[in-house]
C-alpha cells in the first residue's frame, strides 16, 4: 500500500496512538524494536492453526506496519531528542507492545497444544476402531482405517503391525473357508448328493485350483456318480427282466456295456436279452398264425372264437392290421356306443342282449355296474376310460351268474372314498360268474380289488390291481377259481393274492410286490393251486405262504427282498411241489418247510443271500393256524369280509 493511501486512512496522531505514544513524542530511536515486534507477529500468523486467532494476529500486524509507515513518513514532526519524558514513554510503549505479543504467543501455544491433544485422541480412537475391525474380521474396514492412520500416525510401526494382522487374519479366514469347502464336499459325497458335491468342489477350485484335495475329490465324485448310474441301470435292467420287457432290457444292456464293458452282470443280461428276443420272435410268429386263423374264420358274422384268437394275437404282437381286423369282426355283433348312443353305461346295459358289445369312450363315468347278461364291455384304454363309484355304496362292477362269459377290457375301475368297517365292497366281484378282465387297472378299493366267490371264475390278463384296502385278488369258496397271467398286484394293504376256504388260483408270469402283508397266500385245504414264473418281492411279510393243508405247485418263481422270509410251507398235510425257485435277499429266512409239511418234488431250488436261515426242510413251526373266517353269501349290494392273515 502506498504511503499517501495509508495517510488518508490513518493520521499521524492515530499512528502514534497505535504505537502507544502521544503526538509530539520521539519515536525514531525505537523503530528497530518495533520492527522485531512486527517479525514476531509475522511468525505467529504463519504458525497459528486457529483461523480466528490467525486473523486477529494478521490485523494487528497490518495496523502496526501501517502505523510505522506513517511515523517514518512524518518523522519531521518529531520534537528534539532532549524532550522531557521521552525515555519513560518509550519504556511504557515497549512494555505495552510486549504484553500484546506475549499474550498472543502464549495463546497460540495453548491452541497448538490443545489441537495436538485432540489429534492424539483422534489417533487413539482410529487405532481402537482398527483393532475392533480386525477382531471382527471386517478386513475392508480395517484396511480403510489403517490407510487413514498412515497420514496421521507419527509412529509407522503401529500401522505396519495392524496391516500384518490384517494379512494374517485374511489368510486364516481363507484357510478356514477352504477347510469348510473340503468338509462340505466330503459330506455331500457321503450322502451321494453328487450335484451338491460338485458345486462345493467348483467353489473350492475357484479359491485355490492347486489345493491338494481337489484331484482326489474329483476322482471320488466321478467314480461315485458312475457307480450310482450303474446301480440305477442295473436296477432298471432287473426290472425289465422281471417284467419280460425285452426291448427295454436290450437298450439297458447296450448302455451298460458302453459304460462298463467288463461288468460281471453284463454276460447274464446279454444272454437274457438274446433269449428274450428269441421269445419275442416266437411270439410274432405265433401272432401271425393266430391272425391268419382268425382271418379264415371271418364269415361276415359274429364269432367269439375268432375274436378271442385275435385278442391273443394282439397280446403277443400289437400290429395295426390285427387291430383293424378285430374292430371289423367286432362290428358284426350289435354295437352299443357310450356316450354316443347311450349317455351312461347302465343305460347301454339295460338295452343289451347276450353277446352285445358295449364300447366306452374316453372320460370318467361315475356308475356302479351290474352285469346280468353276457356282454363284451371295452374302453379305449385304462388311462382314458375310467369307471368309479363311492366305496360305501357298492362294487364298481358286479358280474352275476347270468353274465357268465362276460369280458371287460381297457378300463380303469376304482372306488372313491374310504370305508373302515368290517365288511366292504370289492371293486370287482365275480359272484358265481365267469368273468374275464383284460388290460385293466383296478385300484383304490376299500376292500378287495377283485373278489371271486360262490364257484365263480375270474380270468385276469394284463391286469394291475393296486392300493386296495384288503387283498389285490381274493378267491374264496368251493369251486371258486382265478387265473392270472401277466398281472401285477402291488401296494395293497393286505395280501397281493389270497385263496382260502376252497378257492384256488393259477398265477403265471405275474408279480406281487410291496403289499402290506404277504405276496401270495394259499390256504384252501386239499385244493390245488399253481404259481409259475412269478416274481414276489418287497412285501412286508412272507413272499409266498402255503399253509392249512393246501396243495400247491411252485415252479420257476423268484421270492426276493420280502421282510419276513421268502417261501413258507407250513401246517399238517400241506404239500408243495417246488422246482427251480429262487429265494434271495429276504429277511429272516429263504425257504422254510415245516416238518409236518411235504415238499416233493424239491429240485433245483436256490436260497441265497438271505438274512438268517437259507433253507430248512425240517423246521419246527408253532402249530397255530389262523382259521379262515366265513365270507358272506354275497348278492347284489352286499359287502365282503376280509380274508385271513398269515399263520403266526
Amino acid at each position: 500500500m502506498k504511503t499517501a493511501q495509508i495517510q488518508e486512512e490513518m493520521s499521524y496522531e492515530d499512528a502514534m496512538k497505535v504505537l502507544g505514544y502521544e503526538p509530539g513524542a520521539i519515536v525514531s530511536p525505537h523503530l528497530p524494536a518495533f520492527g522485531k515486534v512486527a517479525e514476531k507477529l509475522e511468525e505467529l500468523v504463519r504458525t497459528t492453526k486457529d483461523e480466528k486467532l490467525q486473523g486477529s494476529f494478521r490485523d494487528e500486524l497490518d495496523r502496526l506496519n501501517d502505523a510505522l509507515a506513517v511515523v517514518v513518513e512524518q518523522k519531521s514532526r518529531e520534537p528534539s531528542l532532549r524532550a522531557r519524558g521521552m525515555i519513560l514513554r518509550l519504556i511504557l510503549s515497549l512494555l505495552l507492545v510486549g504484553c500484546v505479543v506475549a499474550a498472543g504467543w502464549y495463546g497460540n501455544r495453548y491452541l497448538i497444544e490443545e489441537r495436538q491433544s485432540r489429534d492424539n485422541q483422534d489417533l487413539e480412537t482410529l487405532a481402537g476402531n482398527a483393532r475392533i475391525a480386525v477382531e471382527s474380521r471386517d478386513w475392508a474396514r480395517a484396511e480403510s482405517i489403517y490407510s487413514k492412520l498412515v497420514d496421521l500416525e507419527d509412529d509407522p510401526e503401529r500401522v505396519r503391525e495392524g496391516r500384518r494382522r490384517i494379512s494374517e487374519g485374511k489368510e486364516e479366514a481363507r484357510r478356514q473357508k477352504l477347510g469348510f469347502l473340503v468338509g462340505s464336499t466330503r459330506a455331500a459325497i457321503e450322502e451321494r448328493n453328487w450335484d451338491e458335491a460338485n458345486a462345493r468342489l467348483e467353489e473350492l477350485q475357484g479359491m485355490e485350483a492347486s489345493h491338494p484335495e481337489v484331484a482326489g475329490l474329483i476322482k471320488v465324485i466321478r467314480e461315485g456318480r458312475m457307480d450310482d448310474q450303474i446301480g440305477v441301470l442295473l436296477e432298471k435292467s432287473r426290472e425289465a427282466l422281471q417284467e419280460e420287457q425285452w426291448a427295454t432290457l436290450a437298450a439297458h444292456t447296450a448302455k451298460l456295456e458302453s459304460m462298463v464293458p467288463g461288468h460281471e452282470q453284463l454276460a447274464g443280461f446279454k444272454a437274457a436279452t438274446a433269449e428274450g428276443m428269441r421269445i419275442m420272435e416266437e411270439r410274432r410268429i405265433r401272432a401271425r398264425k393266430l391272425y391268419e386263423k382268425a382271418l379264415s374264420l371271418d364269415q361276415g358274422e359274429f364269432s367269439e372264437a375268432a375274436l378271442e384268437t385275435l385278442r391273443e394275437a394282439i397280446r403277443l404282437d400289437e400290429r395295426k392290421e390285427y387291430e383293424d381286423l378285430y374292430n371289423k369282426m367286432s362290428a358284426y355283433a350289435r354295437l352299443l356306443m357310450v356316450p354316443r348312443d347311450y349317455a351312461t353305461i347302465n343305460e347301454a346295459l339295460a338295452s343289451a342282449r347276450p353277446n352285445d358289445k358295449i364300447r366306452i369312450g374316453a372320460g370318467t363315468f361315475t356308475e356302479s355296474l351290474t352285469l346280468n347278461v353276457k356282454v363284451d364291455l371295452e374302453g379305449v384304454g385304462h388311462d382314458e376310460s375310467i369307471i368309479q363309484c363311492d366305496a360305501e355304496s357298492a362294487s364298481v362292477l358286479l358280474a352275476t351268474k347270468e353274465a357268465s362269459g362276460s369280458r371287460v377290457a381297457a378300463v380303469t375301475l376304482r372306488q372313491t372314498g374310504i370305508v373302515h368297517t368290517g365288511e366292504r365292497y370289492p371293486v370287482v366281484l365275480a359272484d358265481g360268474s365267469e368273468l374275464s378282465l383284460e388290460d385293466c387297472h383296478i385300484d383304490k378299493g376299500s376292500g378287495h380289488g377283485v373278489a371271486v366267490i360262490n364257484g365263480g371264475t375270474g380270468r385276469l390278463r394284463n391286469v394291475q390291481v393296486s392300493e386296495c384296502g384288503w387283498d389285490g385278488l381274493a378267491v374264496y369258496g368251493e369251486g371258486s377259481a382265478a387265473e392270472a397271467g401277466d398281472c401285477r398286484f402291488q401296494l395293497n394293504i393286505h395280501h397281493g393274492v389270497d385263496a382260502w376256504g376252497g378257492g384256488r388260483v393259477m398265477i403265471t408270469k405275474s408279480r406281487a410286490t410291496r403289499n402290506g402283508l404277504a405276496g401270495v397266500v394259499l390256504m384252501s385245504k386239499g385244493v390245488h393251486s399253481e404259481l409259475v414264473q412269478c416274481t414276489i418281492d418287497g412285501n412286508r411279510e412272507v413272499g409266498i405262504s402255503i399253509s392249512n393243508g393246501a396243495r400247491a405247485v411252485l415252479r420257476a418263481n423268484r421270492a426276493q427282498g420280502n421282510l419276513l422270509g421268502g417261501i413258507l410251507v407250513a401246517g399238517d398235510g400241506t404239500t408243495a411241489g417246488m422246482e427251480g425257485n429262487v429265494a434271495e435277499k429276504n429277511n429272516k429266512f429263504g425257504i422254510l418247510i415245516d416238518r409236518h409239511s411235504t415238499a416233493r418234488p424239491f429240485t433245483d431250488n436256490i436260497a441265497r443271500e438271505n438274512t438268517g436261515e437259507q433253507l430248512n426242510r425240517q423246521a419246527v413251526i408253532p402249530e397255530e393256524v389262523v382259521p379262515p373266517p366265513s365270507l358272506l353269501d354275497v348278492s347284489v349290494h352286499k359287502a365282503v369280509e376280509a380274508g385271513p392273515s398269515n399263520p403266526e
